[in-house]
């Protein structure tokens, strides 16, 4: 027999010396690699940060120019502060101590939002102004004088026009919109009104239309924006849909028919937005995960996990938890013996507990495949004193109409914005100002 002994290198060993200093040399390159990347990441960003200063040209600001002042705009990202700001131009931080010691100014500028334009006008390392536009209607003014800074808020009020415009749909309501120059903001309003009767995932079609009037918002004769629609026409599969918008009694304005019944309705149509119908009511189906035939009570609606599932009324929380094939589950007691239940969770809205009560579109839970589910969705079942209903044909009720008191008032308010749809006048016509030019108020001293 043959003994072979090994010997287990020692710190004397020329191989392990030689590995040591092959591994501190890692290290050491690791090291100076992981500065380096550092050192260029700020460098990277302090570059990106100085990207959004920019110093105006001499020909916008001639008469700034002839009095040595050198005017710049900052637009603000997201974490920047006064200090950060100063530091970036070079300017001394006593001038931004002087700045806020005036009260009414700081209250104004410590605000920062992503997207504000900040205007400075810097002469010998000094801030000689600042302007930021505080709303679409007011703007910061800050000067310089010989016993400190003094500002005011310039007001600019805005003008509105009397609107109807009309979009057709080719591919989607937004481009229809975009098409009919309109905002995606216009469209989700628009979305928003008919929500309970359309749904504008499933139910649209090339050439539905729709008609809008509405107050567009300018100043100085540029157009700045939208107000809320007053009056629209949607029209789905060739039914026509129509809403006028109305305040009762001073309350926040709602949608109603021409005839004064509530566009809302006490449920919505659909629990989840931006989803696709992947099994419908049956009574017959066979079950896709145990193969036989066993009724679907429901609807399914497929969409990526995480999606928000929303309280299709308002009601309180019956129960939350787990049951048997539905896995995470949430059912709904509303009035009227109405129940309704949702299924396949992922997740539930954080603080949800039985007994809670839950208002019309509040987030319940997010969409899963929990229980008996081959991908993820979202099964929905609507109950009336303990029967199913088919949640896509079950009457919905409607919310409280016009009280027949105050129609007199509500036609006379309503006709001439249901003429305005009908005429299609894309002329605007002026109405009054917003408000007339009030005196500057000091916000200095």
């Amino acid at each position: 027999m043959t003994l072979e002994v090994r010997s287990t290198p020692t710190s004397s060993s020329p191989k392990y010396g030689v590995r040591l200093l092959q591994l501190a040399a890692v290290a050491l390159f690791a090291i100076v690699w992981w500065r380096a990347s550092a050192w260029l990441d700020d460098e990277r960003r302090e570059n990106e940060a100085m990207a959004d200063i920019r110093v105006l040209e001499p020909e916008a600001i001639s008469a700034e120019t002839a009095l040595g002042i050198k005017v710049v705009e900052v637009v603000i990202r997201s974490g920047d502060t006064l200090d950060r700001l100063f530091r970036r131009l070079e300017l001394p931080l006593g001038e931004l101590a002087a700045l806020r010691s005036v009260t009414e100014i700081r209250q104004r500028l410590d605000r920062l939002r992503p997207g504000d334009v900040l205007r400075l006008g810097i002469k010998d390392g000094q801030i000689v102004s600042l302007e930021r536009k505080l709303s679409l209607t007011e703007t910061l003014k800050v000067q310089r004088t010989e016993t400190g800074f003094q500002g005011e808020i310039l007001f600019n009020p805005l003008e509105r026009a009397l609107v109807t415009t009309e979009g057709i749909i080719d591919s989607s309501l937004f481009q229809a919109a975009s098409t009919a120059g309109l905002s995606d903001a216009m469209a989700l309003r628009i979305a928003e009104i008919f929500r309970w009767d359309i749904d504008f995932v499933l139910d649209i079609r090339p050439g539905d239309r729709f008609r809008v009037t509405y107050e567009q918002l300018s100043q100085d004769g540029e157009r700045v924006g939208e107000d809320e629609p007053l009056a629209v026409e949607f029209v789905n599969r060739g039914k026509s849909y129509r809403a006028v918008r109305y305040s009762l009694n001073g309350a926040a304005p709602l949608y109603f028919t021409p005839e004064g019944e509530s566009l809302r309705k006490a449920f919505l149509r659909s629990p989840v937005d931006f989803s696709r119908i992947s099994s419908r009511f049956n009574l017959f189906r066979r079950h896709p995960v145990l193969n036989t035939i066993r009724a679907h009570r429901g609807v399914d609606y497929a969409a990526p996990t995480g999606t928000p599932v929303k309280a299709a009324g308002a009601g309180r929380v019956a129960f939350v938890g787990t049951k048997g094939g539905y896995g995470k589950v949430v059912e709904i007691q509303h009035a009227n013996a109405v129940k309704t239940l949702y299924g396949h969770l992922s997740n539930f809205a954080r603080g949800l507990r039985q007994g809670a009560r839950v208002d019309q579109g509040q987030v319940i839970g997010y969409v899963g495949m929990t229980g008996l589910a081959t991908g993820p969705h979202l099964h929905y079942e609507y109950l009336v004193r303990g029967k199913h209903q088919d949640p896509l044909r079950v009457t919905l009720p409607n919310d409280q109409p016009i009280p027949p008191a105050q129609m007199p008032a509500f036609r006379a308010h309503a006709e001439p914005l249901l003429a305005s749809l009908a005429q299609l006048d894309p002329t605007p016509v002026l109405l009054a100002r917003e408000a007339a030019a009030a005196p500057s108020p000091a916000v200095g001293r």
